[in-house]
């Protein structure tokens, strides 16, 4: 009669038990996702503080964006053309990964602006 009355108890303790442990084991899995969330918002907080300051934003600006101040000389090297042949996809454009935003931006303009490329031999049937 014992034995009944504890496989009982053990057997009506299981399903709470478990639910505890899973409850645990997500509380610790939400902590660790705020810890890290928590070490972003302060990365993101100490970059925001940097773009509040003139100077690192001009110094981006010049680096990024290839701004000058007025009486400066910029002065651009342009690659040999010999080069660029082979950093050209099959479709006329540079791989998506290469270049600046607005070289890939320009390189898509042109591209879209000329003239389509000779197909011949392919379908038709004519």
């Amino acid at each position: 009669m014992l034995a009944l009355v504890l496989a009982v108890l053990l057997v009506s303790y299981a399903y709470p038990l478990r639910t505890w442990f899973d409850q645990h084991r997500e509380r610790a899995e939400l902590e660790r996702e705020a810890t890290e969330l928590e070490a972003s918002v302060d990365q993101l907080e100490q970059e925001l503080r940097l773009w509040e300051d003139p100077a690192y934003v001009a110094a981006a600006a010049r680096e990024r964006l290839n701004f000058v101040l007025p009486g400066e000389q910029s002065y651009i090297v342009v690659p040999d053309p010999d080069e660029d042949a082979g950093e050209v996809g099959a479709d006329g454009l540079p791989p998506s990964g290469d270049g600046t935003w607005y070289e890939r931006l320009w390189a898509s303009l042109t591209f879209a602006d000329a003239e389509p490329p000779d197909n011949t031999g392919e379908g038709g049937g004519e």
